[in-house]
């Protein structure tokens, strides 16, 4: 199993890279986990990261494709 590490936080994750456990999810791992894929983070970046979070935390849900490009 491989994981990330930050902040003595040990978050592990599948063969996709996707989190066990979605409650260990902080912004400061966001951040490692983007620059593990050589992502810079920009404001535009969070607002699709938080704006996905939101719909997920209300509906349980991922937001349809069509909701993403309006």
């Amino acid at each position: 199993m491989t994981a990330y590490e930050i902040n003595g936080l040990v978050a592990e994750h599948d063969e996709e890279g996707y989190l066990k456990d979605i409650g260990q999810w902080t912004p400061e791992l966001a951040e490692l986990i983007a620059k593990s894929e050589q992502i810079d983070m920009t404001p535009d970046h969070w607002e699709v990261v938080n704006f996905l979070r939101e719909y997920y935390e209300e509906y349980q849900i991922a937001p349809a494709v069509r909701i993403l490009v309006k």
